[in-house]
């Protein structure tokens, strides 16, 4: 069997993915659009039933997940700070909505690090060419969702490409911990701090 064999039913879900999210663009508003596809990732594995043990929880795995996460962001923060002195602004925040971040907990952080780690990177393997491969397409996903049929600019297209790196980071945590809490932590504290940041 070769391997575009092996990964074409979890590849077919994924564009099966992608079209929900394109017509969604065409049919429906942003919020509607969301609350779709989050279902949708977040119904995949339990019909498949490929939910087996992806709910469990490590407190040791996420102890560690926590600590890599503060530091990730950390240094984050200090690239953003450094990056803005040079441009001759200074790092401020924005005060983010309860809404928001129930957002980015409900609709994006647990439904995507579900379907992205929960099923395709544990579908590939598990493996560190998968955590890159899922990563891929993660990106792809992100770029399709902001700047197609949309009216977003250059910038946050080249964001959404960029998602590619923190989802690195978000597959190395589950790969590591074998808790998908511990990539949900991530995914949803590098999103909250991510929008606080006031980029103009």
């Amino acid at each position: 069997m070769t391997i575009l064999n092996k990964y074409r039913f979890p590849l077919a879900i994924y564009g099966l993915l992608i079209l929900t999210i394109l017509v969604s663009k065409i049919l429906l508003n942003y919020n509607y659009i969301l609350s779709l596809t989050a279902t949708f990732m977040l119904l995949v594995p339990i019909i498949l039933n490929e939910d087996r043990g992806l709910f469990s929880f490590s407190l040791k795995g996420f102890r560690k997940a926590t600590i890599w996460t503060f530091v990730i962001l950390i240094v984050y923060l200090l690239f953003a700070y450094l990056f803005l002195k040079v441009m001759g602004k200074k790092l401020e925040f924005r005060q983010i909505s309860l809404y928001l971040v129930f957002i980015h907990l409900f609709l994006i952080a647990i439904p995507e690090e579900v379907f992205f780690r929960g099923y395709l990177q544990r579908k590939f393997g598990n493996t560190l060419s998968s955590i890159v491969v899922v990563s891929i397409l993660f990106a792809i996903a992100h770029f399709i969702t902001i700047c197609v049929f949309g009216s977003h600019g250059a910038f946050a297209c080249a964001q959404n490409i960029l998602t590619f790196f923190p989802s690195l980071v978000m597959g190395y945590l589950y790969y590591k911990t074998g808790t998908i809490w511990s990539s949900i932590l991530f995914h949803f504290l590098a999103n909250v701090v991510h929008i606080s940041i006031i980029l103009n």
